[in-house]
This record gives structure tokens, C-alpha cells and sequence, in this order.
């Protein structure tokens, strides 16, 4: 089924990490224009909810639910398939769905795991990805972007995209390797953005590779809503 292949691939909506003459500023600008170091770490729990969007199969119920320091879990409900789940616990990964069942997270999996859902991202860029620097420029839509290429303790490479006007990260372009394709190149473009407490968030997530194109459209947006561990321990089966 073309939309559950789909889901599997793109369940990472990471919400993203700013902007001016060296990664250093660059990076500073980014974490001011999100709203700034402590209004960040006020933030200890995160509850996304909206729809995913398919042109091929339309909207599917998603909820998206992160706890600091490094808990993460998504669940996207597929109309005519079911549950596409995915899981972080902050050591452990899993993922469930209708056609392989439950299953562990692989060991590059986990590793990207480790780094996607550290909560505090936009302020650990540099610990993340030991390795920095600015390309360029270039246009995202219709606005200019600097280019910052990362590559991470262990070798994954990244570029950034971060608006040269507002700061804000406005794309990711990265690789990942899957067991059915092989390497595929993703896109992930954040937009609308829109104030939830002080904290920039983007309510528009688009996650592009050559092969489809899958929208993220979240309608609420909540902070510090109390989240159980348990929401983000493995299931029986």
C-alpha cells in the first residue's frame, strides 16, 4: 500500500532549530528567533496534533507527543490500513504498523533516533553535529537561506537551511537508508510558523523524497501537558 510505505518513511517531524555571517551567528539568531534560550527550556513536554495529508490517499489523523530530555512518540491512523506507530524511549526505539507488526528500531535508525528527538535540538545543534559549516546561500520558496552543512559525531550529514531574514530553520536535506529502497534523499520544509508560548513553532511540515510528497498540517499545538513514560514504552505485541 503506497500511503502506509509512505507513513513508515515519514513519521520524523522533528521541529526544527537561525541566521547571519558565521554558524555561530547563525546558530545564536536561530535559537533568539524560536524565542530564545529560557523560554525554550520552560518547555518540557510536547503535544502535536493535526493531519497527515497524501494526494494519493487523502488526510490521516496524526498525534505527535515529546518529553524532555529525549522521549518521542508518533501515531499516524491511516483510513482502510490502521496505526502507523513510532517510538523513542530515549535509549530504545520501536515501530509498529498493520503490515510488519511490532518491531525494534535498526541500529542507524537509532542513531538518527538519538539525534532527532533530543527536545532540546534547537539549542544542542553544535553538540549534535560536532562538525559545522557555512556553503552558501540559496532561495527557499521565495526568500534567501543560508546553507550550513553539519556532519554528526559519527559521520551522518545534514544541511541546514535557516531564513536570512527571520532566523528560522526552513529546511532539512538528509539521507537515510532503508531496508526496501536503499538510500533515499529526503526534504523536509518547515513553514507556518506561529507562536505557542513564547516558542516559534512551524504548524506546516512537508517531507519530500524523488518518489512522494507528504504534508504535515497541525491544527494544536500544546506545551507542558503532563505525558506518562509509559506513552513511550514498547507494547507487548
Amino acid at each position: 500500500m503506497k500511503m502506509s510505505k509512505a507513513v513508515l518513511l515519514s513519521l520524523s517531524i522533528v521541529v526544527p532549530f537561525a541566521s547571519a555571517q558565521s554558524v555561530d551567528e547563525i546558530l545564536e539568531k536561530y535559537v533568539q528567533a524560536v524565542g530564545g534560550k529560557a523560554a525554550i527550556e520552560k518547555v518540557t513536554t510536547r503535544v502535536m496534533k493535526g493531519k497527515l495529508e497524501n494526494p494519493d490517499e487523502g488526510p490521516s489523523p496524526t498525534e505527535i507527543y515529546a518529553k524532555a530530555p529525549n522521549k518521542y512518540m508518533a501515531v499516524t491512523n491511516v483510513p482502510n490500513y490502521g496505526a502507523v506507530q513510532e517510538a523513542w524511549n530515549g535509549e530504545k526505539g520501536w515501530k509498529k504498523d498493520p503490515d510488519s507488526g511490532l518491531r525494534d528500531m535498526s541500529r542507524d535508525d537509532s542513531a538518527n533516533a538519538r539525534r532527532d528527538y533530543d527536545f532540546y535540538r534547537e539549542l544542542r545543534l553544535k553538540d549534535l553535529f560536532p562538525k559545522m559549516a557555512l556553503s552558501g546561500k540559496t532561495k527557499v520558496g521565495d526568500r534567501d537561506a543560508f546553507i550550513v552543512e553539519a556532519t554528526s559525531g559519527d559521520g551522518t550529514a545534514e544541511k541546514f537551511y535557516f531564513d536570512s531574514q527571520s532566523g528560522l530553520l526552513v529546511r532539512r536535506d538528509f539521507e537515510r537508508v532503508t531496508l526496501d529502497d536503499g538510500i533515499i534523499l529526503f526534504e523536509v520544509d518547515y513553514e507556518d510558523f506561529k507562536d505557542v508560548e513564547g516558542v516559534k513553532v512551524p504548524f506546516t511540515v512537508i517531507r519530500k523524497t524523488p518518489d512522494y510528497a507528504l504534508s504535515y498540517r497541525f491544527s494544536e499545538v500544546t506545551f507542558n501537558v503532563p505525558i506518562d513514560d509509559g506513552k513511550f514504552a514498547k507494547p507487548e505485541k
